[in-house]
């Protein structure tokens, strides 16, 4: 309780120290909070999308389909292989373009029997489309993994750049904890003194300014979880309006980002105000 006391009557004694590192955390962490649901997303996305990405090996006219699947599902990257037959493939395409019914006794069927394969990992698409499109008996494959691979990239690239601008913020947070607990030291120089002439030890003159700095990144975290969730809310309704088939993230997703950011919250505060007491206390010969 002493501890409590102490660090509640040091964030009203510096107001303004107090109210400037409050609104540091709160920014970095609704920031960070955003930038881990949206690259979370991003990740879903792709996902999502690899697990649709499959090759389709057209068969030249008279080509043993039985005995090319049978090649193909031998692969070891091959998770399945499905037959369409020409007549089906067709019946696939006349439910898209029902007027084409029409032409189908004008003419003969022009499309190829087809072999629709997923693999077991969706990265090898394309070494394994250049690999089935070499057996004798196909024609030419095609897969829509293009679209994926770009998107892995781009993900790639976001992704170095949040992590960067997310180390810059936690730097900061941690500084301007640090500055705080500091000016509380500066302020409290002769109390503390005093305090060790009577015997008190250091870990229990430390204990105020720790409880401090985790009230200051506790009291912005939970500030920044409530941004960050109406935000995130706003922008998924949105997208699902636009792209409805596209993942958002659900309630055990949110709660899962909001415990990691409380739990990193503490860990700043406590470890920011630790290094802090530590390293002026001692340079104080407290």
């Amino acid at each position: 309780m002493y501890a409590i006391s102490q660090a509640l009557c040091a964030l009203r004694h510096h107001l303004t120290s107090t109210l400037a590192t409050f609104t540091t955390s709160l920014v970095s962490f609704t920031l960070l909070f955003l930038l881990g649901l949206v690259l979370w997303n991003l990740g879903k996305v792709v996902s999502s999308l690899e697990r649709e990405v499959e090759i389709a090996a057209f068969l030249k006219p008279g080509s043993d389909v039985s005995a090319l699947r049978e090649q193909v599902a031998a692969f070891d990257e091959v998770l399945e292989v499905r037959v369409v037959s020409k007549e089906e493939a067709l019946a696939q395409l006349q439910l898209s373009y029902p007027y084409l019914s029409q032409a189908r006794e004008l003419i003969e069927n022009p499309l190829p029997n087809t072999l629709r394969v997923v693999l077991k990992n969706p990265n090898q698409v394309r070494a394994a489309a250049r690999k089935i499109e070499r057996l004798e008996g196909i024609e030419s494959t095609t897969y829509g993994g293009e679209i994926t691979e770009q998107l892995l990239k781009v993900l790639g690239g976001v992704r170095l750049a949040a992590l960067l601008l997310i180390g810059l913020l936690l730097l900061d947070t941690l500084f301007s904890v640090m500055g705080t607990i500091r000016l509380s030291i500066e302020n409290r120089r002769e109390e503390l003194r005093v305090m060790q002439l009577v015997g008190a030890t250091r870990r229990f003159i430390q204990g105020p300014f720790v409880v401090e700095g985790l009230f200051l990144t506790l009291l912005a975290s939970l500030a920044a979880l409530g941004l960050g969730l109406l935000a995130y809310r706003f922008l998924a309704a949105a997208l699902q309006q636009l792209l409805p088939f596209l993942p958002v993230l659900g309630t055990n997703d949110l709660l899962l980002a909001a415990g990691a950011l409380v739990l990193l919250a503490v860990v700043l505060g406590v470890g920011g105000a630790y290094l802090s007491s530590r390293a002026n206390l001692k340079e104080s010969d407290l």
